[in-house]
């Protein structure tokens, strides 16, 4: 599969590609929860139970995690860059989205020829249900 996707992306030309699949991923069913920070009208609401989560990986599923011996991880370091750069005016999801294209043009130096040369991307997971802004 991974060989595959490289060879697709190769004939894109490098072109970014948005997948969306309907299918399962299991077999349990969401009786929600019910949470009470709704308005006074409305004292409780039934959310899913997974709902306003993000997750964010530094690497996707299966794939090395890379650091730099001075500085620390690359997700880490562009992580507070992209925070300290952005954080009073963009959304969250535009924050990260800035962070995967940082460590994205990050490549390895390794003395290790197996290790020479790699590159990495963020794996960004999110259940959330309206934009999330930092407070200024």
């Amino acid at each position: 599969m991974r060989a595959r996707r490289r060879r697709d992306r190769t004939k894109r030309g490098g072109v970014d590609e948005a997948v969306a699949p309907q299918a399962c991923r299991g077999t349990e069913l969401d009786s929600g929860i019910e949470t009470d920070s709704g308005s006074e009208e409305t004292t409780c609401q039934k959310i899913p139970v997974e709902a306003d989560f993000l997750y964010a990986y530094s690497t996707a599923p299966g794939y090395y995690s890379w650091r730099n011996s001075a500085k620390g991880s690359w997700f880490i370091q562009s992580l507070c860059e992209m925070l300290q750069e952005h954080a009073r005016k963009l959304e969250l999801m535009q924050i990260l989205t800035r962070v995967n294209r940082r460590v994205a043009e990050y490549e390895s130096c390794s003395t290790l020829q197996d290790f020479h040369a790699k590159k990495q991307i963020p794996c960004i997971v999110s259940m959330l249900t309206k934009e999330f802004y930092f407070p200024s």
